[in-house]
């Protein structure tokens, strides 16, 4: 709120009231009266009259005043008026309480807003018709002119029509009078107190215009003349007398007196204006003088009597400072102090600032604390005007220290950010500057950190190993007990006494040791070392933490004693895997390779279920321990692979990521080797990859080693056996046929070299040819995959190269979600089921059927096989066989030619042999569960299990659709799932008969395994849903998640294609630098290992 001394203008509306002028004009006199409505006027209407011209507002007065310190108010000021000139009288002086402002102002009156133009008179009514006599006929009546110049006019006979008034103009709106002048006078010394002076010179506003009048309307029309009859004799000379013609033919016009005279009442007007400004004129003439003279409304008085006068007052504006640490070190520490040095003020105005000294000190905040007295302040010298000045202060600030409950977490560094702000008090009137807005953000730390951390992610049993770490020193000069900036400086080490303990001194082994470093330069670090030793009782697959802590000494701080008080200023923890060392089982069917993030309920529920439910020993393999999958063998020193040791086996990956020798997060299909993966796989090994986060690897890798083109085209075409080069494709699948009785074809190459037609002028492009025998085999090796190319350089070979076979599993799961591992595990030793059903599906094939013949819940009915030790198991395992062998019937099936000769019409009438054969060729799955070694065995019963496998593939083998089911009835001959019914039967009745069934028995199995199927209902008419079904009930998973959960190899490769062969070169070569670069990555990893390792 603001103390106001004030010598404004007058507005033109108060003006125009004093004089009267519109007050004459709204009391109806005549003079004033734009028109007289009682006086006669013409027809026509007569126009509006203008709006007279505003008054304008009149100029502001001068003021002069003195500025003092208030006599009465401690940290008010005393305004004394000097002089004045204005239409109303001010006080002498005015005390102006602490806090407020005085307020000067000279502003000019607004103008008067302008006059509405009046509305135009209307026209009269239209004079009516002269009546007709014997002379002349009667004119028509005369039609009023309308406001509208596109009214009609009549003229026949009459008068013009009469017009109506226009509307008159509105009137502009006054001018506002201009601003006046004010003078300040203070003494030097008191040149402060104008930060609480204010002052407005401001012109007066305009008026606002005023609006036109409306126009007058059009008087209605006159009626028309009487008509006239007469009598006249024929034949006689009539004489008319003078009273022929009757009544009265004269007419009067009356006509409206003139409007008054407007140049009078504008002349009125400008008379009143000039009684308002004109007795004035003197004043105004010294006012506008002064003005000339003074300049500016501010004026600084001397203490010699002299005068000085300025543009405009000081403006004083904060535009630098620097900040530096109290030790030198460049670090702002808490618990340490600050200084503001180098502080630089801009003086923009048009004054110089107070000589009186304004005081510089630091704005409170949460980190940054005042030091009270004058060590925590600064003053300012009078600046002139459009200078700046620099002083040095400095101003002494106090950095808090860190409170117990902001240390950071574990692994955290303290770093924090706070911006440090300053204010000038002006003297006396104890208020502060506006403009100090400049600031700096301070960055608050520790001068120490600790940093570069080696040790082994995973340590075994009983191991010892090196811990290395370095203490930093951020700051510009050395720290220590003996460093410029003698602190203390303290690390404590510590590690759980039940697995470990750490190096003290030499031989000495403790939970915890402290390390006191010496000197450590400024911006440097210091390595330091300790050894780590773990027990050999430890509980494997745990992780543990070995604590590291900084202590440095307060800054300036010391105890009683002597001592250094101590912060704690960073905690890191750096965590280890104790595990497991690698044992082998001679007789183990699983290998399991984890890794540093595997934790031990994870190893362990997999090792149970392994262990507990299927009665089968593993093996575990730890990533982290040996730096990869190589080791180096103890009597030769080659460096081996250790998957090389479980071909024909079946290997589990965890998929997650973890970190891997300073080389960053890696996941096990960055550490495969894929043409070690691919040997593995062509030797029937099963690959299960669990907790997969993401499908797209584990797709590449497939996608790599499925056919392993490891060599270009050239090179590999040289290196193709005499055996394996054929002359056409018959002959390649007569050789296939017979090859897949005796041994896997996995990565076989082969070269069909093909003979030119003579008949054929042009020879068929060589990608034509290729693309032909790869339709070629899918028709005649439904269940193989070859990958087809050609030779370039010999356009008419082609290559082959056979594919993983259908047999082996190389799957991955998903990784599973929290809600899945809380489900009930109990029926799979706590592992979740779906990890369970895929750990059984991925048993080798062979080991899968032997364990169905041969194992019943609880119990071996052979002595020599382990039995399944839980019904859950028993259920994953026919399941899985019902599954595979379905996805064989599949492939077999799948779009199928017609007429087909794969398979003979009448299978039942081949013998033994020939039946083996046709399996093994077309059907391998099946074979080793038909014609199984113990089938042979009367002894040894087939069980239900096997039974239920076999009615699942019957019914797959039945139409699933109905357009299959009309295929059947259109093409009752020469259809492939019919024969692959016929054939599956035959081999089914030869097992039951070697069994002993009789053929009743026979035959009600049959019956029993036909309604499994059903042709009319369709949801027992598709097997595919029934299985998936199956599978979606056991694992306690919806069937979506079954499908989209895993992925598998036959999602990825269904049958042959074709490759162009830059595709299969460049497919080669990228594969061949993935294995040298993941070589080059073990390797590297094995020389950190052996770096760190003690023993």
């Amino acid at each position: 709120m603001n103390v106001k001394l004030s010598v404004d203008g007058q507005d033109g509306r108060l003006i125009a009231q004093s004089t009267g002028i519109r007050d004459l004009r709204t009391a109806g006199d005549r003079q004033l009266q734009l028109y007289d409505r009682s006086a006669e006027y013409g027809r026509d209407g007569r126009p509006g009259m203008d709006a007279p011209r505003s008054i304008p507002g009149s100029a502001a007065g001068h003021l002069s005043v003195q500025i003092d310190e208030s006599p009465e108010i401690k940290g008010g000021i005393r305004a004394t008026v000097i002089a004045s000139q204005s239409s109303h009288e001010l006080p002498s002086f005015v005390d102006i309480p602490v806090g407020r402002d005085l307020l000067l102002t000279a502003i000019g009156g607004n103008g008067e807003d302008g006059m509405n133009g009046e509305d135009g008179v209307d026209g009269r009514d239209g004079a009516d018709g002269v009546d007709a006599s014997e002379a002349s006929e009667a004119t028509v009546l005369t039609v009023a002119m309308a406001a509208s110049p596109l009214s009609p006019i009549f003229y026949d006979y009459s008068e013009k029509a009469n017009r109506p008034g226009s509307a008159g103009h509105g009137g502009n709106g006054g001018d506002g009078g201009n601003g006046g002048t004010i003078e300040i006078l203070v003494h030097e010394d008191q040149a402060h107190l104008l930060m609480a002076v204010k002052w407005d010179l401001s012109g007066g506003k305009g008026g606002q215009a005023g609006s036109h009048g409306r126009p007058g309307g059009g008087g209605r029309g006159g009626k028309g003349g009487k008509g006239h009859t007469w009598k006249q004799c024929v034949g006689y000379d009539y004489t008319c007398t003078s009273r022929c013609v009757g009544g009265d033919t004269t007419s009067s016009l009356t006509r409206y007196k003139p409007a008054a005279d407007i140049r009078r009442a504008l002349e009125l007007a400008r008379t009143g204006a000039q009684m308002v400004t004109g007795n004035n004129t003197a004043l105004v003439t010294q006012a506008a003088t002064r003005l000339q003279e003074l300049r500016s409304p501010d004026a600084n008085a001397k203490p010699d009597g002299s005068r000085q006068e300025y543009s405009s007052l000081y403006s004083l504006a904060l535009t630098d400072f620097d900040v530096e640490d109290e030790n030198g070190d460049g670090i702002f520490e808490p618990g340490e102090h600050l200084f503001i040095r180098r502080i630089t003020i801009q003086n923009s105005g048009g004054m110089p600032s107070p000589t009186r000294p304004i005081q510089l000190s630091m704005v409170e905040s949460d980190w940054f604390k005042p030091v009270f007295g004058r060590e925590g302040w600064a003053f300012l010298p009078s600046i002139r005007e459009g200078s700046s000045v620099t002083i040095d202060g400095p101003i002494k600030v106090r950095i808090r220290e860190q409170e117990e409950y902001e240390i950071p977490e574990i692994g955290a560094l303290f770093i924090c950010r706070e911006v440090i702000h300053l204010n000038a008090v002006m003297p006396w009137l104890e208020r502060e500057i506006p403009n100090f807005e400049f600031d700096k953000v301070v960055e608050i730390r520790y001068p120490c950190e600790l940093r570069n951390f080696q040790a082994l992610a995973t340590v075994a049993q009983g191991s010892q190993s090196k811990l290395s770490f370095e203490v930093y020193n951020h700051g510009g000069i050395s720290i220590g007990p003996r460093g410029y900036n003698s602190r203390i400086v303290e690390v404590d080490v510590s590690f759980p006494a039940a697995f470990g303990e750490l190096e003290s001194e030499p031989g000495q082994w403790r939970e915890s040791v402290t390390i006191t470093p010496g000197e450590i330069r400024g911006g440097a670090g210091l390595v330091l070392k300790r050894q780590l030793r773990v027990h050999s009782h430890a509980q494997g697959y745990q992780h543990v933490a070995a604590i590291f802590k900084l202590y440095l000494g307060k800054p300036n701080r010391r105890r009683a004693d002597g001592k250094f008080e101590l912060n704690l200023v960073h905690v890191v923890e750096i965590k280890m895997q104790v595990s497991d060392h690698y044992i082998i089982h001679p007789d183990a069917s699983f290998l399991l390779v984890t890794n540093s993030e595997t934790g031990g309920e994870r190893a362990q529920s997999i090792r149970r279920f392994i262990n507990n439910s299927l009665g089968m020993e593993i093996d575990t393999w730890n990533i982290s321990l040996y730096a990869g999958l190589n080791y180096r063998d103890q009597y030769s020193g080659a460096w081996e692979n250790i998957l090389s040791k479980y071909h024909g086996r079946t290997i589990i990956f965890l998929g997650n990521e973890f970190s891997f020798f300073g080389q960053g997060r890696k996941t096990i299909f960055d550490i495969c080797d894929p043409e070690v993966i691919a040997t593995a796989a062509a030797n029937n090994t099963n690959l299960l990859f669990l907790d997969t986060p993401d499908f797209e690897p584990h797709q590449e890798l497939i996608s790599e080693i499925f056919f392993w083109p490891s060599q270009p085209i050239s090179h590999m075409r040289a290196n193709i056996i005499q055996s394996h080069q054929f002359n056409n494709v018959p002959d390649f699948v007569t050789a296939v046929t017979q090859q897949n009785q005796y041994h896997n074809l996995s990565h076989e190459r082969y070269a069909i070299t093909l003979s030119k037609k003579r008949h054929r002028v042009i020879s068929p492009r060589p990608a034509t040819l290729a693309r032909k025998v790869a339709k070629q085999l899918r028709q005649k090796l439904p269940t193989e995959r070859f990958l087809i190319t050609f030779h370039e350089s010999s356009p008419i070979d082609i290559i082959a190269i056979a594919g993983v076979s259908q047999h082996n599993s190389m799957a991955a799961l998903e990784r599973g979600t929290a809600q899945a591992h809380t489900a009930d595990t109990s029926a799979s030793d706590g592992l979740p089921r779906a990890e369970a059903y895929m750990i059984v599906e991925a048993i080798a094939l062979h080991h899968r059927i032997t364990l169905l013949r041969n194992t019943v819940a609880g119990s071996a009915s052979n002595g020599n096989v382990v039995a399944l030790r839980s019904q859950f198991a028993i259920e994953a395992l026919t399941t899985s066989l019902i599954q595979t062998t379905h996805r064989e019937l599949e492939m077999m099936l799948h779009k199928a030619p017609w007429p087909d000769t794969l398979l003979p019409s009448n299978p039942s009438k081949y013998s033994l042999e020939e039946l083996k054969a046709l399996f093994a060729s077309h059907l391998p799955a099946l074979h080793a569960i038909i014609f199984h070694p113990q089938a042979s065995e009367p002894a040894v019963a087939v069980n239900d299990n096997v039974l239920l496998v076999l009615t699942y593939a019957l019914a797959a083998t039945r139409p699933q659709s109905k357009r299959q089911i009309a295929a059947r009835v259109l093409t009752p001959t020469h259809n492939r799932r019919q024969r692959a019914h016929a054939l599956l039967r035959a081999g089914i009745t030869m097992l039951l008969r070697n069994e002993g069934f009789t053929e009743n028995q026979i035959s009600e199995f049959f019956t029993t395994a036909s309604q499994v199927h059903s042709l009319s209902n369709r949801t027992k008419r598709n097997t595919s849903a029934a299985v998936l079904r199956m599978v979606a009930g056991l694992t306690k998973k919806i069937e979506h998640a079954v499908v989209r959960g895993k992925q598998d190899v036959t999602d990825l490769v269904r049958s042959s294609s074709y490759l162009a062969p830059e595709d299969w070169d460049s497919k080669a070569a990228a594969a061949m630098e993935r294995s040298r670069r993941v070589t080059e990555e073990a390797n590297e990893a094995w020389r950190i290992r052996e770096r760190m390792l003690v023993s």
